[in-house]
């Protein structure tokens, strides 16, 4: 994975507020993100404990991982993320236990929202800020609802289905593209970095949640920001900790995204043939086979 592989999303950012003048384009170096990431407030509880997975069972070969999930994905212009947090709390300052090993399928559903959300409301400007929080808990499910998957695919298909209902604003990346970028933000800059590109997302996110918070004046709404940021907390230390899990989520985003595009292409090779079929897009009406004759 050469240094040139870079992380097309905060492009896209770039790239929609350019069609905005009223924006800022100054996207390098991404927001600050040295905010203190364990403000909890006093007797708010922690993190639930979730069972940490046993690294015997982590991914064997990462590297054939990240190499798969690259070549599925293809190239993307280089583009420069935010600061990763200057602080990361330890898993441990954060649960009472052991991590569940379903933890790890949040992220792809975190990330396909965040990925959504962020050029959709073109980097989260303190003006969409309302707007950016609404719809990142609205499609993802880990986020606003407390939601767990059995695997990444199942993860990623879960913030599709949302989109795909027509439950929350379309974006220019679309199901599949935020699925993409889903899968190379867990790729990262390489074997070197592996987890930069996510620890940033997130660090992105808490700072953004936290801005949010502050501003919100419902209770439930400040209730639901501080799960939400606390949550991103959570995977962002468990992030920090299991570098060596991030190629094997990304290959499987990657499968799921190919998998995504495969049926779409499916189904528009079906359509088009019903339609040549038909002379139209609309079925012909029906014909009257037998006719009843007077009496």
């Amino acid at each position: 994975m050469g240094a040139g592989f870079g992380f097309r999303v905060w492009a896209e950012v770039a790239e929609e507020r350019r069609k905005l003048p009223s924006y800022s384009l100054c996207v390098r170096g991404g927001p600050r993100l040295l905010e203190e990431l364990d403000d909890t407030p006093g007797g708010e509880p922690a993190e639930p404990a979730e069972l940490e997975p046993d690294p015997a069972k982590a991914p064997s070969e990462p590297a054939r991982d990240a190499a798969a999930a690259e070549t599925a994905l293809g190239d993307a212009p280089g583009a420069c993320p935010p600061a990763v947090p200057a602080r990361i709390p330890t898993l441990a300052s954060l649960s009472r236990g052991r991590v569940s090993p379903l933890v790890r399928f949040q992220l792809p559903n975190v990330l396909f929202a965040y990925a959504h959300t962020l050029v959709l409301y073109h980097g989260g400007d303190d003006a969409l800020l309302t707007d950016f929080c609404a719809t990142l808990l609205g499609v993802s499910g880990a986020l606003g609802a407390q939601q767990a998957f059995a695997s990444a695919e199942e993860a990623l298909e879960a913030a599709a289905h949302v989109l795909e209902a027509g439950e929350h604003p379309p974006g220019p990346l679309g199901t599949r593209g935020a699925m993409r970028e889903a899968a190379r933000i867990l790729l990262g800059e390489g074997p070197a970095n592996q987890k930069g590109y996510t620890l940033a997302a997130l660090g992105h996110l808490v700072q953004t949640l936290g801005r949010a918070r502050k501003r919100a004046e419902a209770t439930e709404v400040r209730d639901r920001l501080y799960r939400a940021r606390k949550k991103c907390q959570f995977l962002m230390a468990w992030t920090n900790e299991n570098e060596v899990a991030l190629p094997a989520l990304a290959l499987d985003c990657a499968r799921a995204h190919r998998a995504h595009a495969v049926a779409a292409e499916e189904v528009a090779a079906l359509t088009g043939e019903l339609e040549r079929l038909w002379g139209g897009p609309l079925p012909p009406a029906p014909r009257t086979l037998i006719e009843e004759l007077p009496g």
